[in-house]
């Protein structure tokens, strides 16, 4: 199975690592499924000259995503040239950025700091920024004319294969 095909299973209790995982999970599956599938068409469409392309989206989505490893993972990466590698490293960073989490627990978390500035900045900046770059790919989809395969992003399971 693909990273971020679906969502997994509920942790076993609610804790502050486990409840960044589940946010990166759903950011993870999300991105995942507003980027399935997209042509060369889909990542040149821009809705108008002063907006970003799709691809550009995906590539801020990179970056924020790698300045959430530069805090948590303590390392970058670098961003390869094609588009569809950065859509896969994209999903990479962030199933490594879950295994970090994990590591470090919530005793350590708090500790982790953004440009010198608290934990919660990762929250309220990278990550937020994230989900709202997604929402524009899922939008951008659509007016192209390819929307996105109808994955159930409230249960986190992928679009249904049973034919109605």
């Amino acid at each position: 199975m693909e990273r971020f095909y679906e969502i997994p299973d509920y942790p076993d209790g609610v804790t502050g690592a486990n409840v960044l995982n589940r946010v990166l999970d759903g950011l993870g599956f999300r991105f995942y499924w507003s980027t399935e599938g997209l042509g060369d068409s889909d990542y040149s469409f821009r809705p108008s000259l002063d907006s970003r392309s799709v691809e550009e989206i995906v590539r801020h989505v990179w970056g924020l995503v790698n300045w959430v490893c530069i805090s948590v993972v303590g390392e970058g990466y670098l961003r390869p040239n094609d588009i569809r590698s950065v859509r896969l490293q994209i999903l990479e960073m962030l199933l490594a950025l879950r295994g970090a989490v994990d590591e470090l627990g919530d005793e350590r978390l708090g500790d982790v700091t953004i440009e010198g500035r608290p934990f919660w900045h990762i929250l309220n900046g990278p990550v937020s920024d994230a989900l709202t770059h997604v929402g524009q790919i899922n939008s951008f989809r659509r007016l192209a004319g390819n929307p996105v395969p109808g994955a159930n992003v409230f249960a986190g399971t992928p679009p249904s294969t049973k034919k109605s």
